[in-house]
């Protein structure tokens, strides 16, 4: 009966558990991603699911089909503005000789990293990676009088590829990048990288508010004459970081066609319809916590998960056997069997 009422209890006040934080509105009905964030699928493919699979999620808390046991589980997310950025430039330069490749591709570097005195970028925050320098080949016709004409492959030149890396510390400055970049025939920007600095001030932050989420739960369970042993075992920690470049979903704007060409007999061509893309990060409904859950650019996302299973003491059962023992003389004599 004590278990049939603590499952009541456990539904009636979890039952409506709703995230703190709003995430989405109808009109993001309409991104068509063709990727899921990996920690969606960690957490579609029972990264995060107890040892046990004989439970039942009630909440933020499963409760194990053992009457003395149960597991509070807390999810804890963290979006953090990083510190530094990292912006890879790629060009590609074709010449009759390697050497000539060499010289002109390296001219537009010198030019590039030149103007980025502009926004006070020193020599210290490039780097030049070479890629590749390969020959190139086209065909040449060889004519013969009798029989077919035969193809030939034969260099003609040679390829180039380089990368810029360059760091920076205001994620602003990225427009003013590609606009120099462009101005010297650079028009590949190959990725963006986040760094955050102190990290492990980050997840200090993560565990100590997860501990708390979990303290809290207890005290409210204390109020049901719940009581939980001192000993306890932590069944899993997890972190995961979840980086801007996997979070960007494509979409396209909805447009409807007019069918007022067909209907006059004239011509009717289409053009491209764009498709474009967007920052969407994780959804917060997938947390207890979420810490600075207002953003305005793309952020670092930390993920913290904590589940401490707890032993409830057991009940001493008053329907205890008694056993009697009756002697050849009649005798009866009560035995004490734990």
């Amino acid at each position: 009966m004590k278990t049939i009422l603590l499952s009541f209890l456990l539904i009636a006040f979890f039952g409506d558990f709703k995230p703190a934080h709003a995430q989405r509105n109808m009109n993001q009905n309409t991104f068509k991603s063709n990727s899921k964030s990996d920690y969606m699928m960690r957490r579609q493919g029972g990264d995060f699911q107890s040892f046990q699979t004989n439970q039942s999620n009630i909440g933020g808390i499963t409760q194990y089909t053992k009457e003395n046991e149960m597991i509070f589980e807390v999810r804890t997310l963290m979006n953090v503005k990083a510190n530094r950025f990292l912006a890879v430039f790629n060009l590609t330069q074709v010449g009759k000789t390697a050497v000539e490749t060499d010289q002109l591709i390296n001219e537009r570097i010198k030019n590039f990293t030149s103007d980025l005195t502009q926004l006070a970028v020193t020599e210290n925050d490039i780097y030049i990676d070479m890629i590749y320098l390969i020959p190139t080949f086209e065909f040449e016709v060889e004519k013969k009088l009798f029989s077919p004409s035969n193809y030939n492959e034969v260099p003609k030149g040679f390829e180039m590829q380089k990368n810029v890396h360059i760091a920076f510390t205001d994620i602003n400055k990225i427009d003013d990048l590609v606009t120099l970049a462009a101005k010297n025939e650079i028009y590949d920007l190959v990725k963006i990288d986040f760094f955050v600095d102190n990290t492990e001030a980050v997840y200090d932050t993560l565990r100590e508010r997860s501990v708390g989420y979990i303290n809290k739960e207890l005290k409210t369970f204390e109020k049901l004459n719940i009581n939980f042993k001192d000993e306890f075992h932590v069944v899993k920690e997890h972190t995961q970081t979840i980086y801007p470049d996997s979070q960007y979903s494509d979409y396209e704007a909805f447009v409807s066609q007019s069918v007022d060409a067909i209907k006059k007999n004239s011509g009717v061509s289409t053009i491209r319809k764009p498709v474009t893309v967007a920052y969407d990060q994780i959804p917060y409904s997938e947390f207890h916590i979420v810490i600075n859950p207002e953003i305005l650019e793309p952020v670092v996302q930390y993920v913290y998960t904590m589940q401490v299973k707890y032993t409830l003491e057991m009940p001493e059962s008053k329907n205890k056997k008694e056993y009697i023992l009756v002697s050849p003389n009649g005798e009866m004599k009560k035995l004490e069997i734990e």
